[in-house]
């Protein structure tokens, strides 16, 4: 059998790391992760909490009010990233050169999922965008207007996100209401470069946001319920045919797959991460569109 100077569990750890790092924006919305084993094409029911009305006391405490609500979502997408070494490679290969590797085939695979969630952002699917303006225009003002539009649709403002692309993200970063740690409440965005929350919603720089038919989508405001999304591990059928076959879970359920495999003919090892998830638009007047002119 083949043998690699490659330790599995420290290659998929450093890949998970930043595979999770750069799926940080799906904290944003509903989700279902989980390390359980399915095939691709089941269905996972995500819960999605609906408001719950006060009202007068009636002489009865079996009004009712508010729901559980379930948004059905298809585990019908698959990506992968895989790396392909020969031997020559491998004994070439150091330890740092391997969780380089590792940490590109986690970013590439997470980029490729996020682009794919990114494209039910649509116009179609949320309506037209509430706000029109440069990247460089956003200040605190700006969020200001993003929260009161969701707040004018009875849109619950406690756990807001914006996501939003590097020109809007830069804009927030540089306006003085963000950059002048007096006023921000801490050095993180002159310091980091990080903005972890405005106005009471959480910040996401995210550079893959499609176009999806708009003039330029900037990016979106969003309360979690407006996107379900699950992820599962996609099982090996013949899981002791691989030199490695595993699934690499994060604290927050977050899952990829592992499979290694030895093509004799070729000298070639293939290492593969794999994703398999879904996600289905949920509560559509719980996300809005921003946009920058062309």
């Amino acid at each position: 059998m083949a043998t690699i100077a490659l330790n599995d569990k420290i290659f998929t750890q450093v890949a998970l790391q930043a595979f999770v790092a750069k799926l940080a924006p799906l904290n944003a919305f509903t989700r279902d992760f989980s390390g359980d084993a399915r095939r691709k094409g089941d269905a996972i029911v995500v819960p999605l909490i609906s408001g719950i009305t006060a009202t007068t006391f009636n002489q009865s405490y079996e009004v009712g009010g508010g729901a559980i609500t379930f948004a059905t979502v298809s585990i019908d997408k698959h990506r992968i990233a895989s790396i392909d070494l020969t031997d020559v490679q491998v004994a070439n290969s150091s330890a740092a050169v391997m969780d380089n590797l590792a940490i590109q085939a986690g970013e590439s695979l997470a980029r490729i999922v996020l682009a794919d969630i990114w494209s039910a952002i649509t116009v179609a699917n949320f309506g037209a965008a509430i706000l029109t303006t440069a990247g460089a225009n956003y200040t605190i003002a700006q969020m200001g207007a993003l929260r009161k539009a969701l707040a004018q649709r009875n849109v619950p403002t406690d756990r807001l996100s914006l996501i939003a692309d590097s020109e809007i993200y830069t804009g927030l970063l540089t306006s003085s209401g963000v950059a002048q740690a007096l006023n921000y409440g801490g050095a993180e965005a002159v310091r980091d470069g990080l903005i972890p929350r405005l106005l009471g919603m959480g910040i996401y720089e995210s550079n893959i946001i499609p176009a999806n038919a708009l003039t330029k989508l900037g990016g979106f405001v969003a309360h979690p319920d407006s996107i379900a999304i699950a992820m599962r591990y996609l099982e090996p059928q013949a899981a002791g045919e691989y030199l490695a076959a595993e699934q690499v879970t994060a604290s927050n359920g977050i899952t990829m797959g592992y499979r290694r495999h030895y093509n004799t003919s070729t000298g070639r090892h293939y290492a593969n991460f794999e994703c398999l998830f879904g996600y289905t638009p949920a509560l559509t007047l719980g996300l809005a569109l921003v946009t920058i002119p062309a």
